[in-house]
């Protein structure tokens, strides 16, 4: 059970910054969403150890990188 929180550690955050940099046309808003919503997670006590922290931080930083390379927020003007 312990590996199912470090694979999802791994990737909801950085899908979730993807997501909301596509709904919201903005990388910065998405990634303070995605840092509020683990951040009263984290607060509300649903994390085991830091281990999923820290493995969440780095997750947030590469679905950053993933919205910045593949210019998800950018709107297609056609």
């Amino acid at each position: 059970m312990a590996l199912y929180w470090y694979m999802m550690a791994m990737v909801v955050p950085a899908v979730t910054v993807v997501i909301f940099a596509r709904l919201t046309r903005n990388k910065f808003i998405a990634v303070l969403l995605t840092f509020v919503i683990f951040g009263v997670s984290i607060y509300r006590g649903f994390y085991h150890t830091e281990w999923v922290i820290f493995i969440d931080a780095l997750s947030i930083v590469i679905g950053y990188m993933l919205v910045e390379i593949f210019e998800v927020d950018q709107i297609d003007e056609e």
